[in-house]
């Protein structure tokens, strides 16, 4: 059983450690583009978190075929109390410095000062930067669809056949600020919005474990 590169990439507004594992494919897998999953990004969405931590278990006995890092839980703060914003109340996925990023915002969705003012983005955009990763998960709740943005296309369809969510390219209303958009749209990366219905978390991790699995290991 490999053992993963576990790392604290930075803190949380609170000091809560971001915890990170780094997945390496074994020696003989030629280089594929480095992906980055990572969950509650939205404290009130934690099936996410059960299902990378699932996915960690899994990697530690079956390698990923590509460099892989996971971050179960990026809004610890906000997971802490089942909050959706983190605790300076920012919606974290209107925080990030898109071209669309806009100080305005309906209750609830508050981006912060400025663009990626907020810890918790920097340190995501910091580890993306670093890595060159260009495949970029998000796992999100309570809808039912594989989200993409960007280059994400054909893996949101695949995912959504494992899974049986089916694939969509709107989630359905304007998200300035969101990881999407500065990934997605203005970068062109392979960026997917992996969104669970409500499920017991045993249930969606079973729902989802080829389509995640699929992500770590299909050639780019």
């Amino acid at each position: 059983m490999a053992s993963p590169k576990h790392s604290i990439l930075g803190k949380t507004v609170l000091g809560r450690p971001i915890e990170c594992l780094y997945f390496s494919p074994p020696d003989y897998v030629k280089s594929k583009a480095t992906a980055i999953l990572f969950g509650a990004i939205h404290g009130d969405e934690p099936i996410g978190v059960h299902c990378l931590g699932k996915l960690c278990v899994e990697l530690m006995a079956m390698p990923p075929g590509r460099p892989t890092w996971i971050i179960p839980a990026l809004n610890l703060d906000g997971l802490a109390v089942g909050t959706k914003n983190n605790a300076n109340d920012v919606d974290l996925n209107r925080s990030f410095g898109s071209n669309n990023w806009s100080g305005e915002h309906k209750p609830g969705y508050y981006p912060g000062s400025s663009a990626e003012a907020e810890p918790e983005a920097q340190v995501l955009s910091k580890l993306i930067a670093d890595t060159g990763a260009t495949r970029l998960i998000a796992l999100h709740s309570p809808f039912r669809t594989v989200n993409w943005d960007g280059a994400g296309e054909e893996l949101a369809t695949r995912m959504g056949e494992l899974n049986g969510y089916g694939a969509s390219c709107d989630i359905g209303y304007p998200t300035p600020g969101s990881f999407g958009s500065k990934y997605g749209v203005d970068q062109q990366c392979e960026v997917i919005t992996l969104e669970i219905p409500p499920l017991d978390d045993e249930q969606a991790w079973l729902q989802n474990r080829s389509a995640l699995r699929y992500c770590v290991d299909l050639p780019s």
